[in-house]
């Protein structure tokens, strides 16, 4: 009787982390860890990069889950914010929130973590906190991606009349979800923020979970709106970025949402721009062939990035 050789198991993917909490000012912000798998050389954790991965407005950082487990099987380790009003994050109180706070709420994290530098990967309001972080701390960085990014401020001025007004449209329509937000208007606010992304109706189109945490972060619009209305995004805040940058927009994106993508990655130094090949759907943001493309993107471009 021949004994059959057997193949060794495939690792288990890496169990998610609990919820942790970092301390910043009078509220704290949760997050959650995740450690690679021992490596085969038998070295420790430690000794690991760190990818942080921030998530979208009215999303939470389970839209990450696919890169998460990626990434951590590829030997990092992986941390993941839940911004401000999303999660078991604080809520926002009043709208006294700015985009100097956005990068304060990543560094906090890493403090917490006890993470120097780490790659920031952000995905809409995620991308602008990471871009607002690698502005303000650049030292804090490994690299940067930026996945459709919520800066339309990168096209005030812009010499296209079609998409400034397209930006002008959005301005207007965001501060009147962040008023309607502010004041306890919940389906208003919804409305005025998500019909002109994701087209009228789309509350019939998304499942009852999905549905039910985009009302519970609607609040967040307030705060949140404000601040972005409030980054700017100049040339000499562009020029300022260090790290290998990348940012990746879906083809079938909307003309602003295209037109912010494109604009950005022409003035970040050394920046490339990658199409993602299907469209993200708000059922499932980052889910789907896109996000599967996103993720072997992410993977690649960090073990670039690292030299390894």
């Amino acid at each position: 009787m021949h004994r059959m050789d057997r193949s060794p198991a495939a690792p288990a993917p890496p169990r998610p982390g609990t919820t942790r909490f970092a301390p910043l000012r009078h509220y704290r912000l949760a997050y959650e860890a995740v450690d690679p798998p021992p490596a085969p050389d038998g070295s420790s954790a430690d000794a690991a990069t760190t990818v942080v991965l921030l998530h979208g407005l009215l999303a939470g950082r389970a839209e990450w889950a696919a890169a998460r487990d990626a990434l951590a099987a590829a030997g990092r380790r992986v941390l993941l914010p839940e911004a401000r009003g999303h999660g078991a994050s604080a809520g926002l109180a009043d709208r006294r929130y700015a985009a100097a706070d956005l990068a304060a709420e990543v560094v906090a994290v890493l403090d917490a973590a006890g993470v120097a530098a780490a790659h920031l990967v952000g995905h809409g309001l995620g991308g602008a906190a990471a871009f607002a972080t690698a502005v303000r701390y650049p030292d804090r960085l490994r690299s940067l991606v930026l996945v459709e990014p919520d800066l339309p401020a990168v096209l005030d001025g812009d010499p296209d009349p079609a998409l400034l007004s397209a930006r002008n449209a959005a301005r207007r329509s965001d501060r009147d979800a962040a008023d309607a937000a502010y004041k306890g208007l919940t389906d208003r606010a919804l409305d005025r923020y998500l019909d002109p992304r994701w087209g009228s109706g789309w509350r019939e189109r998304l499942a009852r979970p999905r549905l039910g945490a985009v009302r519970r972060h609607a609040a967040s619009l307030a705060g949140t709106l404000d601040a972005l209305d409030g980054l700017e995004v100049g040339a000499e805040d562009t020029a300022a970025v260090p790290v290998p940058t990348l940012v990746a927009c879906r083809l079938e994106a909307p003309p602003l949402v295209r037109g912010t993508a494109a604009r950005l990655a022409a003035r970040l130094p050394g920046c490339r721009l990658v199409d993602l090949p299907a469209a993200l759907s708000p059922e499932d943001p980052l889910g789907g062939p896109a996000g599967v493309a996103l993720v072997d993107l992410l993977v690649g471009f960090v073990t670039e990035a690292d030299g390894r």
